[in-house]
């Protein structure tokens, strides 16, 4: 009768404080930490909803066979002729710097794609040279249109910067001589160092040649290191169309053409180089598998050590510390109900409040992963393991907070700085996997990860070392991993209520 009397006082205090388990001010940040991987999933859902969007309104979806029948070195002209118009189509520009020291002679090509129209070109020196020398030297500045073999600046008019001397003035880059010495370039040690032609009217530019210091036979320390070349119609506004060029250093262009069809499952990338298929990605637009196992990676990787172990910390931690903040726990002790019993009825409203917040975000989490993917897959799913690795996802959340809980509802109860006993066990849970076998049984963590249906993925950057010192001890069952904490959570709790019988109520120490 009197185990009936202390049941009936537990379950009364613990509906008393399912509130301040749910409501508490300084709980409400637990639902976010709840909803975060849901929110996560559906954000990407909504993602995948407007790429297929995207994909099907501009050209529509094609048939599996004919991206399966692309081949490597087909032209984007030939595919579109025989497929369609693509659902994206993109011109673009790959750069390649080449070191080419001691190779090009003192000489750099430049070519200008797509072309641009300009009258007037000028080459700005950033760096002049690759030592000390605060000297600019070009000995010939070429500039070429439609006709290739036609230099468009030979014997133009040039401005400069100020020449080193009178000798070395800006005429002396167009004149198409190089084998002068020094006597044939142009030099200049001003701050600003730029050399410009104006090609008497606006025309076509397609490939430009500069010949530095080493092409009229100095040395090659002192070809230009750093150069920009920039182009304009009427000297005003320049457009950059060579940047940060070297002698050292040339940058090869290569064409490039991005086609994407979509079939109503998969997406195809088709990468051209100079006119030819070079890459061919041909994926899923939704991986049910894939997402399967990032969904698997977050459970045990956020959920389990983050997510739960930081809102059981503040669900817990908050049933007994909260109180004696609040001035209030002398309050329960002075209530006609043993100690034990309090304890029991705070754990079960910590438990209750926990369990529903993230046994219900897993739930959630799981439902939206299932609503993006195509219906007969996620039917042939719930056929096989579906409805077995949702059962076992909730357990696992709900088995999480029973353990969390205890371990943080004891701490609240033996100390006053929650940071303490939480750093611990973060600490303990994350060496957990390096631990003996016989230690890793000692935490909360190993008989969750026990309990989920799809082991995590390891990840991928982990140093190779950290592999071969990661030695998971031997899972057990899942009705013992129920068992192991159950038995954890036994022991935590009588420990705890060893302390809450020895418990002195003074508020002035909480100050």
């Amino acid at each position: 009768m009197e185990d009936r009397s202390w049941t009936k006082q537990a379950w009364t205090i613990t509906k008393i404080e399912l509130r301040r388990a749910f409501f508490s001010k300084r709980g409400f940040w637990v639902y976010g930490l709840a909803l975060i991987p849901a929110l996560a999933f559906f954000a990407h859902g909504i993602q995948l909803k407007i790429r297929r969007q995207s994909l099907t309104g501009k050209a529509g979806v094609v048939q599996p066979a004919m991206l399966d029948s692309i081949r490597d070195g087909e032209t984007p002209e030939a595919i579109i002729a025989r497929i369609g118009k693509a659902a994206y189509d993109r011109d673009w520009q790959k750069y390649n710097r080449i070191d080419v020291q001691g190779k090009n002679g003192g000489i750099t090509t430049h070519k200008i794609e797509p072309a641009v129209e300009a009258r007037y070109v000028r080459l700005n020196v950033r760096v002049p040279s690759h030592k000390s020398d605060p000297a600019a030297r070009i000995y010939e500045f070429e500039v070429y249109g439609d006709n290739n073999s036609v230099n468009l600046a030979l014997n133009q008019p040039a401005t400069s910067s100020p020449p080193c001397s009178a000798s070395e003035g800006a005429e002396k880059a167009f004149n198409g001589s190089v084998k002068g010495g020094t006597g044939d370039r142009w030099c200049s040690k001003a701050p600003r160092k730029y050399l410009q032609v104006d090609l008497g009217k606006i025309t076509r530019i397609k490939r430009i040649v500069v010949k530095h210091a080493s092409a009229g036979g100095e040395s090659e320390d002192l070809d230009s290191a750093l150069f920009d070349l920039q182009a304009t119609v009427d000297e005003r506004k320049f457009l950059t169309i060579v940047s940060r060029a070297s002698t050292r250093f040339v940058d090869e262009i290569a064409a490039h053409r991005t086609l994407k069809y979509f079939d109503g499952q998969r997406e195809a990338t088709l990468d051209f180089e100079e006119g030819k298929l070079v890459f061919k990605y041909i994926h899923p637009l939704m991986d049910f598998e894939e997402d399967r196992a990032v969904f698997a990676g977050i459970f045990q990787y956020f959920y389990l050590r983050l997510a739960i172990f930081f809102g059981c910390l503040g669900i817990f931690m908050n049933l007994f510390r909260g109180e004696i903040l609040d001035h209030t726990l002398h309050f329960w002790f002075l209530a006609p109900a043993r100690r034990e019993v309090l304890l029991a009825g705070k754990y079960g409203a910590g438990l209750i409040a926990s369990a529903v917040i993230f046994g219900f975000g897993t739930l959630l989490c799981f439902v939206i992963l299932l609503q993006m993917h195509n219906p007969a897959e996620v039917h042939a799913y719930w056929q096989a393991a579906g409805l077995g690795h949702m059962f076992w996802y909730v357990t696992a959340a709900v088995m999480g907070c029973l353990g969390y809980g205890s371990v943080f509802l004891a701490a609240g109860l033996l100390m006053r700085n929650p940071i303490i006993p939480a750093a611990i066990l973060v600490v303990w849970e994350g060496i957990n996997g390096f631990l003996p076998e016989i230690l890793q049984k000692l935490s909360v963590l190993y008989y969750l990860q026990c309990l989920c249906p799809v082991p995590a993925p390891l990840e991928k950057d982990m140093p190779a070392l950290l592999k071969l010192l990661l030695s998971p001890a031997t899972p057990v069952s899942k009705m013992g991993a129920v068992f192991g904490i159950l038995a954890l959570s036994i022991v935590v709790l009588w420990i705890a209520c060893v302390a809450i019988r020895r418990m002195e109520v003074s508020y002035s120490t909480e100050a």
